[in-house]
């Protein structure tokens, strides 16, 4: 990973790119200070690692022997370069990208910091740091994006500690060491049902096809718009969902049952077919027509604007399909495979952090009307209460008029 350091102390900061392979650093090279400095140090980096590999598959690179490197204790910018290389061997994108700038955040904290430089070796880093480190990023970015930087650097602590050699086994993680902030958590926005169907109602035919297989298959947006042909099954009736969001990132396909609008919407999509491509699902906006989508990043922005209606998403349709089959009163089991998670605990949790689990409404319910035979209901409490009010009012009114008279009375008397 490029970073903007100095090569001695004193001297102006530069790019250094650095390639960590097999558990040491394979090669440096500096750049300047510009930003098309910074490029060209990533740029070297990416080939420098990708001429590594293919040399040592060719069995031109020698495994380092553990004398070679015991003597070298490891840096903060190796241990975290050694890292998102395993991250980005291992995960989806999305997850590299989340945890690589988690740590270029932190890489950046320490350039500005003069106590400390990501050039030092990881033992150096202590908890008093780190507790300032995401005070920072509590005070700069808030507590969620201070809680998500402190996961990224523990989890990498954690795998450090497994696999880097001269790791500093004995210390414990200064990151987990530091409580998590209280976060302040918006609840999710779900749109009525009827929401949605103004939306469908706005939409173009393809589009409409699109929101359907949503709805009906509690997809996210990744299965669906990489769904291709080979993946629909007419004769068996089943679509086969691909998804990556797994603990390891294997992929997992899961194949799924089409109801008859389902059904009917692939068929009106296979006979109507555009383009080259395999992909079930095309752009539909002008100059875009049999393309596959590579996003579909404003689609819902825009058919919400044209339906006049509060804005949401195609994940926000997926919990709209949770929601219904909840209040219809669909089992727990049932709504765990209609939304493809592992665990049932996890449809547990995402079903009561909606609020639809129609079992809470009856386990309320339950809890009404008790107590003793003769009681007050809350209506009558209020008609009471006002009737109460109204007289202490005409009392003191009277009290009022009282006092005034026999003043008048006094001053005529007078």
């Amino acid at each position: 990973m490029a970073t903007f350091t100095n090569k001695n102390k004193g001297s102006p900061k530069r790019w250094k790119g650095q390639v960590w392979f097999q558990g040491r650093i394979a090669a440096v090279k500096w750049f300047g200070s510009g930003k098309a400095d910074e490029k060209a140090a990533i740029a070297w980096e990416v080939n420098m690692r990708k001429e590594l590999e293919a040399a040592a598959a060719m069995g031109m690179v020698e495994t380092p022997t553990p004398s070679a490197s015991a003597a070298h204790p490891v840096t903060i910018i190796e241990w975290g370069t050694a890292y998102l290389e395993e991250c980005q061997r291992r995960n989806t994108l999305a997850t590299f990208k989340e945890k690589r700038d988690g740590f270029k955040r932190f890489i950046r904290y320490l350039e500005r910091t003069k106590d400390l430089s990501p050039d030092d070796s990881v033992e150096s880093f202590d908890r008093k740091q780190a507790r300032r480190y995401l005070a920072w990023q509590n005070d700069q970015r808030g507590p969620n994006c201070s809680n998500k930087d402190r996961k990224v650097l523990t989890t990498a602590w954690k795998w450090g500690l497994s696999y880097l050699d001269n790791f500093p086994i004995d210390k414990p993680d200064p990151f987990l060491s530091c409580p998590r902030y209280a976060e302040r958590r918006c609840p999710r926005y779900i749109p009525p049902e009827e929401d949605f169907w103004k939306v469908y109602e706005v939409a173009y035919e393809r589009e409409k096809a699109l929101l359907t297989c949503f709805l009906n298959l509690a997809a996210r947006k990744g299965e669906l718009l990489k769904l291709t042909w080979s993946d629909v099954d007419f004769e068996r009736g089943t679509v086969v969902l691909t998804t990556r969001k797994t603990r390891t990132g294997t992929v997992k396909r899961d194949e799924m049952p089409m109801n008859m609008d389902v059904r009917q919407t692939m068929l009106w999509l296979w006979q109507n077919r555009e383009g080259t491509s395999n992909h079930v699902f095309t752009c539909a906006t002008e100059g875009f027509h049999g393309r596959p989508y590579k996003s579909a990043a404003h689609v819902m922005e825009r058919l919400c604007k044209r339906a006049g209606v509060k804005p949401f998403g195609f994940h926000a349709i997926r919990h709209l399909a949770a929601t219904i089959l909840a209040q219809e009163g669909k089992s727990l089991f049932a709504i765990q495979h209609a939304l493809r998670h592992e665990k049932q605990t996890t449809t547990d949790r995402y079903l009561h952090s909606l609020g639809a689990f129609s079992e809470v409404s009856d386990a309320l319910d339950a809890l009404a009307r008790r107590g003793p035979a003769r009681r007050l209901s809350f209506l009558d409490a209020d008609q009471k209460m006002q009737s109460l009010i109204t007289q202490q009012s005409s009392t003191k009114n009277s009290v009022v008029i009282r006092r005034k008279a026999d003043s008048l009375n006094s001053t005529g008397t007078e």
